[in-house]
């Protein structure tokens, strides 16, 4: 019995542990509506847009077709697209401090599927932050995109990039990407 209990614990501590947060149907880790909603969308990102001009994403593995979402944590970068088109360049974000080592912290490459959307400000209990605009993408990390980290009122607290997150891709324009994600869409993660 001992070592189930401590399973149980590790585990516990695992799903506590990631910096985004996690999709209310998972009971690892819970994300509260905020008190007050915040209208659905964070305040307008003062982030820089980059616009679409650099040539399409040719890293084996990347979808050719259909609505896409690519993400390069060596330029800290978010591109959505459509087919080999740019359609929007979001820079820079902040991807994980953890670049594949497989640990929950960790951002993963590879290729993932939005599996859930969470509109809106939630507050994130493991870090006593909220996010807004949620689009979850790995979920045996619990990891997805949304905002940079905020207070219960919507406002940015932490705008920092690069390699700072516990896995999560923070953006400055979480509404753009939430806007343009749906459920089951493919997600590229490459260095």
């Amino acid at each position: 019995m001992r070592p189930l209990l401590f399973l149980f614990l590790c585990l516990a501590i695992l799903l506590a542990a990631c910096g985004g947060s996690k999709a209310n149907s998972d009971p690892g880790v819970l994300i509260e509506p905020a008190q007050a909603p915040f209208g659905g969308k964070p305040a307008q990102s003062s982030a820089p847009i980059v616009a679409p001009t650099e040539g399409p994403t040719t890293a084996p593995g990347a979808p050719t077709a259909g609505k896409w979402i690519e993400v390069d944590v060596t330029r800290y970068r978010v591109r959505l697209m459509d087919g080999s088109q740019i359609v929007r360049t979001i820079e820079p974000v902040a991807v994980g401090a953890q670049v594949d080592t497989g640990a929950y912290e960790s951002t993963q490459t590879g290729l993932f599927h939005v599996y859930n959307k969470i509109a809106g400000l939630q507050y994130d209990p493991p870090y006593k932050t909220y996010i807004s605009d949620w689009v979850g993408f790995d979920s045996a990390r619990a990891n997805g995109f949304h905002s940079f980290l905020e207070d219960e009122k919507g406002n940015i607290v932490n705008p920092g990039t690069g390699r700072i997150s516990n896995g999560c891709i923070r953006t400055g324009d979480a509404a753009a990407i939430f806007a343009f994600a749906e459920v089951g869409m493919p997600v590229f993660v490459h260095a």
